[in-house]
């Protein structure tokens, strides 16, 4: 389902992109102003950018297994334990880095003479190599990227989590939408039914073609929006074999729908109130008027119907299934990126639903 969230994939990359960003500013920009401070020959500097690279190894060993095993599960002792261990591994790392480099020849001569003066090869001449305080300084600051880790990791599973619920409230909305439309649109076939009308074998055929985008193709987080459009023709035919007169029920679209997605049967409860307040009661000169104006960053749905005077707007949008609905879901899929307004002129009823950023395929 698309919705906002950190998923399992957006969490490695925002954890490889904080990785990448501690890593060359530990074992490159900040070697590289050590360097400038301590020596004139920028391949000296060069040198000691270099060994801090190959020093790498040990140092994400540490933030990346070390502590997720131990300190950062709770495992206190285990830790204490593992420590001089973990010192051993990072003191070798030092001696293979200074021995490798000691016997390259493209690096200055200067240089490997100063690494050769700790003898890295005999370890009877010095217990320890590194020095231990800069060690423990970059452990330190190594301990706080394990944090930003372990931090990505958890709201990365509040997310899952998060998602699974939206995910079954709207299917819940959805299955609760379907019924609610069966249930009027049988409603409506009973009653031609019963009138013996010529009508009724159109109005099986378009309710078979709803049925199928219903039960098959509706199941999508998002949809063709000419598909929706397709489906909502089919439910304004289904009410125009009721209402003959073509001056009742109006239908407009403007733009270019061919490339948006949107979710799908989000429209369907604002055309199913039009004909509910509208054409199935006793009004004068009742109509309908639905546009849907498509433009390249927002997609507005405007309906328009007559009510009944006793009416109030209010009760008109915030009653029944249909209006329930739709706010839910909206605020479901998208949050922050909709707006809903009702407006009561007289006795004409107006809905106004807009969409920023509306995806495209």
């Amino acid at each position: 389902m698309a919705m906002n969230g950190i998923g399992n994939s957006s969490f490695k990359q925002k954890f490889w992109i904080s990785e990448a960003v501690y890593l060359v500013l530990l074992v490159v920009l900040i070697p590289f102003l050590v360097g400038l401070q301590i020596w004139d020959s920028f391949a000296f500097i060069l040198s000691l950018v270099f060994l801090n690279i190959l020093m790498a190894p040990s140092i994400i060993l540490f933030y990346r297994f070390y502590l997720p095993k131990t300190l950062l599960n709770g495992k206190w002792l285990i830790f204490i334990l593992l420590f001089p261990i973990y010192l051993l591994i990072y003191e070798l790392n030092t001696r293979a880095v200074s021995v490798l480099l000691i016997n390259l020849n493209f690096i200055p001569k200067g240089y490997r003479d100063n690494l050769a003066s700790a003898a890295p090869g005999d370890f009877s001449q010095h217990v320890l190599v590194q020095n231990i305080g800069y060690t423990l300084l970059i452990l330190t600051t190594a301990s706080s990227l394990a944090f930003v880790r372990q931090l990505f990791i958890a709201q990365s599973r509040l997310d899952k989590v998060e998602t699974a619920k939206l995910k079954l409230e709207l299917d819940q909305l959805k299955n609760q939408l379907q019924p609610h439309f069966f249930f009027n649109t049988l409603n409506n076939l009973y009653s031609l039914s019963v009138q013996g009308s010529k009508q009724t074998s159109a109005m099986i055929a378009s309710l078979s073609s709803i049925m199928r985008y219903v039960l098959y193709e509706s199941n999508a987080d998002k949809v063709p929006l000419v598909k929706e459009l397709q489906f909502l023709q089919d439910y304004i035919a289904l009410e125009r074999i009721r209402h003959t007169d073509e001056g009742v029920i109006s239908f407009n679209v403007q733009g270019r729908p061919e490339k948006v997605m949107i979710a799908p049967l989000l429209f369907l409860p604002l055309i199913e109130n039009c004909f509910k307040h509208a054409l199935q009661t006793d009004l004068v000169d009742n109509s309908i008027r639905i546009d849907l104006i498509v433009d390249q960053d927002e997609l507005v749905l405007q309906t328009e119907n007559k009510m009944a005077k006793n009416l109030k707007a209010a009760e008109v949008s915030t009653g029944g299934i249909g209006l329930n609905n739709i706010r839910k879901r909206l605020n479901l899929l998208y949050p922050g990126k909709h707006e809903l307004v009702t407006v009561q002129e007289d006795d004409v009823f107006i809905v106004t639903l807009t969409l920023q950023n509306v995806d495209h395929d």
